[in-house]
């Protein structure tokens, strides 16, 4: 896990230089204005027809009359741009400098407070384990057990101080950034003498629009957009903050103006999945500050009050909120959404099948969490679902499908993620562990069919969303391991996600790949050599479908195997004992026999016979096949026992 530096922390401007600036600026204004008054004074001296009279030329000496104006005009403008400068200078300025001073000379206390209680807490393992032979006094033993809850209590609180420092490193940033906006903004208020005409007097069009912006920047010119951000990033940004502004209308607007406005845009609670999760949870911090909710919960006035009724989705889509408000948010937006007379049987069937899913109550009691929901593009609903608290949960595992699945297949996926969930469970307090995990079933990404599985749009878009998703579990619950599971092309888009967040995930298990592409391979192994992640990867010898998407010269664009990715885990599917699995000698595990995540029954040829005719005919018979992630297959125990151990073993994420 990397520690902060003085280095990460951002720079601020110096209020000494904004001030000059100022100056600057208002020495220009007055040059400006005295020396184009001096010159028009002087020119109006052609007004007198004693000294200067053409015939004809009558106008010549009013012809400086506009160039003055201008230049009073900008002259004020000058003034205005000193203005906002030293309001910065003079208040903003100073409290982020001084703020940025106080975390750079906290930052070397706080790491090595932190590198110090990971030390203890590693020796205090080593003497652990070492008294845990049966030839251990139990005094000696006692004080071992002592001294390891104590660095684990040490640590942790190390740990907090370490995310609190990287929390106020991340706050600095951000209003760092809102205060150069805000500059930014002030200035492109500016206008005045920025006017061009042409001899004849027709306006000119140039580059300089308005104070603060250039349309297409000269060498040393300032750029529109943030140096520190790539065009990409810019892009993600901006769409984040018009989401944000968009929110804060939709929950304070005329009713019927936010009907209008979702009606005409259904495809913006998609969008607001790409809010940064920090950012999202302050803005919804800050609408339920001044809304009030009812004794169940449920907000009943206020700007939540009004979103929940009228626009839920654009809520529970935000990541980076707490699940149980998502979950409120989107059975709202459920609810609204199967109260439509224009959907079709099969997305109405679907829309009822997950109305089904997160009623049901799993051992536990809980009931599963709806975390998103949307109709995306071509109407197809999408939704991701959490089964065990994700908000405090030591461990949350994604999980994750391949090609041809979707909302039809709900039943077996959402039982698959309870099975996963259960038996972790199971497996944590059967060996003495108090830690609890939950596992997140992914399911709102468009996987394709047959034809598309070689192409590589898909997974990244998948990628993309996925991302979001685990921004958004860490931005809630940072004291969470994150781990991931995927199947078939979910392994393509999860490789994707994987490589875009070094650091973020700390163990994914691939389950009969569809391959990754050459980049996401060289991204994992430079992850997995850093020590950044770990991955495991499975293949059937009875699964003759996954290899066909790693295929090349068909065109496939992800056919590297992540088998063959230095570093990579392989483990077994093809039926054996799990060790550790239920107990310590372990239990068997079937052989995975398709290339089915779950259990499914296919009709097999187990003969022949004679037609009437007398001709042959094929006798087929229903035959039950082990999927991947079956409960009693040998490939699921491995992902029970690896994740078990992991949680152990492994903190947090950076």
């Amino acid at each position: 896990m990397t520690t902060p530096s003085v280095a990460d922390l951002p720079q601020v401007l110096d209020p000494a230089v904004v001030s000059g600036l100022a100056e600057r600026l208002v020495t220009v204004a007055n040059a400006t204005q005295t020396s184009m008054s001096t010159v028009h004074d002087r020119w109006n001296v052609l007004s007198d027809s004693e000294v200067f009279h053409v015939t004809g030329a009558e106008g010549v000496p009013r012809m400086l009359d506009r160039p003055r104006d201008d230049a009073q005009s900008f002259a004020e403008s000058l003034v205005a741009a000193r203005n906002a400068l030293y309001e910065a200078a003079s208040s903003e300025l100073p409290d982020l400098r001084s703020r940025r001073q106080e975390l750079a000379s906290r930052i070397d206390t706080v790491v090595a407070d932190y590198t110090s209680a990971e030390e203890a807490k590693a020796m205090a393992d080593t003497t652990y384990w070492s008294t845990r032979s049966s030839g251990t006094a139990p005094d000696v033993a006692a004080d071992a057990a002592l001294g390891r809850s104590s660095a684990v209590t040490a640590l942790r609180m190390a740990q907090d101080a370490l995310d609190t420092l990287r929390d106020d490193i991340e706050r600095l940033r951000r209003d760092i950034e809102e205060s150069e906006d805000r500059l930014a903004s002030r200035l492109r208020g500016v206008s005045g003498g920025t006017e061009v005409y042409a001899a004849g007097g027709e306006p000119l069009r140039v580059a300089q629009t308005f104070w603060g912006f250039v349309e297409s920047a000269y060498p040393g010119a300032p750029a529109a957009a943030s140096t520190s951000r790539t065009l990409a990033e810019q892009l993600t940004y901006e769409l984040g903050r018009s989401a944000e502004r968009r929110i804060e209308w939709l929950s304070t607007a005329d009713e019927d103006a936010v009907k209008r406005w979702m009606e005409a845009h259904p495809d913006f609670v998609q969008a607001v999945a790409f809010v940064d999760p920090h950012r999202a949870g302050d803005l919804f911090a800050d609408l339920a500050s001044t809304s009030t909710s009812a004794p169940n919960g449920e907000w009943n006035t206020g700007p939540l009050a009004q979103l929940l009724a009228l626009a839920p989705l654009v809520v529970g889509n935000l990541n980076g909120i707490p699940a149980p408000q998502r979950g409120m948010f989107n059975r709202s937006g459920l609810a609204q959404a199967l109260a439509r007379n224009d959907l079709d049987k099969e997305t109405r069937s679907r829309l009822e099948k997950l109305r089904s899913v997160i009623a049901q109550r799993g051992d536990d009691g809980s009931r599963p969490t709806l975390l998103s929901l949307f109709l995306d593009t071509e109407g197809s609903p999408r939704a991701n679902i959490a089964f065990g608290d994700v908000d405090d949960a030591d461990q949350i595992t994604t999980l994750t499908h391949g090609i041809r699945t979707d909302l039809g297949s709900l039943d077996e996926w959402a039982r698959g993620s309870a099975d996963l969930q259960s038996a972790l469970t199971n497996e944590l307090e059967r060996t003495g562990s108090d830690q609890t995990t939950a596992v997140v079933l992914v399911m709102d990404w468009d996987s394709g069919g047959v034809l598309s599985v070689g192409g590589i749009d898909r997974p990244d878009a998948g990628a993309s969303r996925l991302s979001q998703t685990w921004r958004g579990l860490h931005a809630v619950n940072p004291d969470a391991q994150l781990d991931a599971g995927a199947h078939s092309l979910g392994t393509t888009m999860t490789g994707q996600a994987l490589a875009d967040n070094p650091g973020l995930v700390s163990n994914a298990w691939f389950f009969g790949s569809a391959g990754v592409t050459s980049q996401a391979g060289d991204e994992i192994a430079e992850q997995i050599r850093s020590g950044q992640t770990q991955l495991s990867a499975t293949h059937a010898d009875d699964d003759s479908i996954a290899a066909w998407g790693r295929r090349d010269w068909l065109g496939s664009l992800h056919a590297e195997d992540p088998r063959n990715i230095p570093g990579v885990e392989e483990f077994s599917s093809n039926g054996g004992v799990v060790p550790g699995y239920g107990s310590p000698e372990g239990e068997y595990g079937e052989s995975t026999d398709s290339h089915d995540a779950h259990k499914s029954v296919k009709d097999e040829l187990v003969g022949w016979t004679i037609g009437v005719d007398g001709s042959p005919v094929p006798l087929y018979e229903p035959t039950e096949r082990f999927g991947y992630l079956d409960p009693s297959a040998e490939s699921f125990k491995h992902f029970v026992v690896g994740l078990r151990d992991s949680l152990d073993s492994t903190g947090a994420p950076e």
